[in-house]
């Protein structure tokens, strides 16, 4: 399978673009957002290399602002996480990432989680926070609505939102933020 999406931003300018080829061996996402935050804009791209299970291998993130850039790396084997080559085990037990900004890595607990209707799921995440580049891990979870709908519940904070998704697990609609095109 291989996708071009784009989706849009629905308040502040925001436009990502995300080609996913997925094969037998694995999933890789290379994605492009440009997107505002709170005035300050900024330019991210990332490139996230998964399982054929949809489990995170390895993700690199580079940040431009304001003419500089900045990138981090973080690495998964089997259990154990790392962020730019060091040992981090704060992170243990998260199996999922998630990059503030973008609706695409909501797909890998939606493809990953066998979610039962109104049945909630608590997963560990690797939360890269934005605009900056802080990496630390977060608590969300996730619950079948219907056919293509869920909600998703940041434990961290409070934040909630009723998602939509295609046949492929991928994010169609992220109100109030993201639309796909």
């Amino acid at each position: 399978m291989r996708r071009d999406i784009v989706w849009e931003r629905t308040g502040p300018m925001g436009l990502e673009h995300l080609i996913l080829d997925a094969g037998d061996t694995g999933i890789r996402a290379d994605g492009l957002l440009v997107m505002d935050f709170s005035g300050d804009v900024v330019r991210v791209r990332y490139a996230i290399e998964l399982g054929p299970d949809w489990r995170t291998r390895a993700v690199r993130l580079r940040l431009d602002r304001g003419g500089a850039a900045e990138e981090v790396r973080v690495a998964r084997d089997a259990e154990d996480w790392s962020v730019d080559g060091a040992p981090r085990p704060d992170l243990a037990g998260a199996f999922d990432i998630d990059i503030a900004g973008t609706p695409f890595t909501n797909a890998m607990p939606l493809r990953r989680l066998a979610l039962r209707p109104g049945a909630p799921e608590r997963i560990g995440v690797v939360y890269f926070d934005m605009p900056g580049l802080a990496v630390r891990p977060a608590e969300q979870e996730y619950t079948r609505l219907g056919p293509g709908s869920f909600r998703y519940r940041s434990l961290d904070t409070g934040f909630e939102a009723a998602i939509t998704a295609d046949a492929d697990g991928i994010v169609m609609d992220y109100p109030p933020i993201w639309r796909r095109r």
